[in-house]
């Protein structure tokens, strides 16, 4: 039913190799550089493969309901264990063909001889291949494989926030794009130089690192709050729609930057070993989530994510996008802390990689 798999071990510094095209290493502008959720995601995986020894089970049943839920949420906690899925390569449509009823988890039987585990339509024609594993110690595999989780999510939804700044008209002032960029920046100087140095060197580089991405996060907390006053301020039957429109793309930037600082400085305090301080960072993006969704603005009358619902010009198929879409960061946070949390349980992982060119 199941085979032991180990797989090779790679270099701890190559894991620091995430600025990988040109504009990565060398450019100024953060919103025009790679998805680094992407290489995160990459790297995660690879360290997750090197660590651990799977069982590979090929027949699945028994289990459908929990892969279906884990497939559909990122992940399941159930009897069975704790099951987290390789949502970066489960597409919006598989996910929500899912939900819909389109598709349903089963096993492929149009390889002849060979079933294999798969995601299958109303036909039963197959849409996907997908391997369940069992991590053989789920100890040395939980905070890799619940990071792993958290970014795959927070990449989806930040990918969601840049279809949707396309809808606003407003100019984009590259000057202020970059100056928030520049914490970023010079944090990748300093992780560039530490996937080169001496282990001693490199602590004291990532250190260094993560205090230009704290400073970074801080000019945008403050810059996405003052952002919102602006909105709020602008008032009357007579208020401009180019400067509604010009605050609201740089409520739409801060909103693309801030997890990407998150996601970098999590990454980090994961390598290091600190999972406590990465906590503390998703806390912290936690909250200031929380206050844009929950915070009456000085009137009283809205919360900052309701004034920029009230002025966003959406299009039929992103409607309500401000209102949701928090909420669901906030959830994948939630789910983060919470499968940190499944320490007794076994782990599986629901994984596309293998098929991926099929």
């Amino acid at each position: 039913m199941s085979e032991h798999n180990e797989l090779i071990p790679s270099e701890k510094n190559e894991l620091l190799n995430i600025f990988t095209e040109e504009e990565d290493k060398k450019g100024t502008d953060l919103l025009a550089m790679s998805d680094f959720f992407e290489v995160f995601i990459g790297k995660i995986e690879t360290e997750m493969g090197t660590d651990t020894a799977w069982e590979v089970f090929h027949n699945i049943e028994g289990f459908i309901g929990e892969i279906a839920a884990a497939i559909k949420g990122g992940f399941d906690i159930s009897k069975m264990g704790m099951l987290v899925a390789d949502y970066s390569h489960f597409s919006q449509e598989i996910v929500d063909g899912l939900k819909e009823g389109i598709y349903h988890v089963g096993q492929s039987k149009e390889v002849a001889g060979n079933l294999r585990p798969a995601i299958l339509d109303e036909n039963e024609h197959l849409v996907k291949f997908f391997t369940l594993k069992k991590a053989v110690d789920p100890t040395r595999v939980l905070s890799d494989i619940s990071t792993l989780s958290m970014q795959a999510s927070l990449q989806r939804i930040s990918s969601q926030i840049e279809d949707i700044g396309r809808d606003v008209k407003g100019i984009i002032d590259f000057s202020r794009r970059e100056a928030l960029s520049n914490k970023f920046i010079y944090a990748r100087d300093k992780i560039m130089l530490a996937s080169t140095a001496s282990e001693e060197e490199r602590e004291l580089y990532l250190k260094e690192a993560d205090t230009y991405l704290m400073e970074g996060l801080t000019d945008l907390y403050s810059d996405i709050n003052a952002q919102v006053k602006a909105l709020a301020d602008i008032k009357g039957p007579f208020a401009s729609v180019k400067a509604i429109d010009s605050v609201l793309s740089y409520i739409n930037e801060d909103m693309q930057m801030i997890p990407r600082y998150v996601g970098l400085r999590v990454y980090l305090f994961n390598y290091r070993g600190k999972a406590d301080d990465a906590n503390r960072i998703l806390g912290e993006y936690q909250y200031q989530l929380q206050t844009l969704t929950e915070r009456k603005l000085g009137d009283g009358k809205y919360t900052a994510l309701e004034l920029i619902h009230k002025n966003y010009p959406y299009d039929e198929e992103n409607v309500d996008f401000w209102l949701e879409k928090p909420k669901q960061m906030l959830e994948v946070i939630d789910s983060y802390q919470t499968m940190l949390e499944q320490k007794d349980k076994d782990v599986y992982y629901i994984d596309v990689e293998d098929f991926e060119d099929e």
